[in-house]
């Protein structure tokens, strides 16, 4: 890995280390957590409280995020990828189905949660916003897959075959194709237990004009309660794709 490569996964592994920590960090906490050696941590530190994307508390000698990182990323998930209609009708397919509804886009060779809503009691999804899905084979990735034509899907897996071990892909290009087209043909793709054993979701494309990059609606909870209710579940996905058109 080169020196460039290995501050930017430093970084990386920093911010998720705040957001799973939640409060203030020593430079030690810091050097633990990530296994960074007290001078690579001094300087990483030193350059990104400079930058602002750091406050110092220099009576505690402890770290946080500071107000610049959280203004400089905030966009992210805001109106600007996520209007308020996407909003509204998002909380609506929630209600309507009883199950967990997600907004994601794809991210290069993998699918990722941007907006996540569940029901606030009973057995359900549980997903985190940042989460990453696999491209292949999931529904959400096979959802995605239906607005590329078959030239660019073949090109892409051709591609993720030569990945990384953990993240090439889990099922054959044949599958793949039939499921994208068995999808294309249904409007949604639906699929049990890909992701998650005894979890399924049901998934579908936002209109290309919604958002700067392309948004895949999807629900998903357990395999059984979303077979049984499979076509109202479908309805009411058809129903917020007109609600944001």
């Amino acid at each position: 890995m080169s020196d460039a490569a290995r501050s930017v996964a430093r970084i990386a592994a920093l911010l998720d280390l705040f957001e799973r920590e939640r409060r203030p960090l020593s430079s030690t906490d810091i050097g633990e957590s990530l296994g960074i050696p007290r001078s690579s941590v001094g300087t990483l530190l030193k350059a990104l409280v400079q930058l602002g994307w750091l406050t110092i508390d220099r009576r505690r000698a402890t770290y946080f995020p500071g107000a610049r990182l959280a203004r400089l990323t905030g966009w992210l998930l805001s109106e600007s990828l996520l209007d308020e209609r996407v909003l509204r009708a998002l909380e609506a397919l929630c209600v309507s189905t009883g199950e967990t509804v997600t907004i994601s886009c794809a991210n290069d060779l993998e699918v990722e949660i941007l907006h996540a809503r569940g029901p606030t009691s009973g057995i359900h999804l549980v997903v985190e916003e940042g989460q990453r899905i696999p491209l292949w084979g999931s529904a959400i990735g096979t959802a995605y897959l239906t607005t590329l034509p078959d030239s660019t899907i073949r090109s892409m897996y051709r591609r993720s075959e030569h990945g990384p071990p953990g993240r090439r892909p889990a099922v054959s290009l044949t599958e793949v194709l039939a499921t994208v087209r068995r999808a294309r043909r249904d409007g949604y793709a639906f699929i049990d237990s890909f992701v998650v054993p005894g979890v399924a979701a049901m998934s579908a494309p936002l209109p290309g004009e919604i958002g700067p990059r392309p948004l895949i609606a999807s629900v998903g909870g357990p395999a059984e309660r979303l077979h049984t209710h499979a076509s109202t579940i479908a309805a009411a996905l058809g129903k917020f794709i007109t609600a944001i058109q």
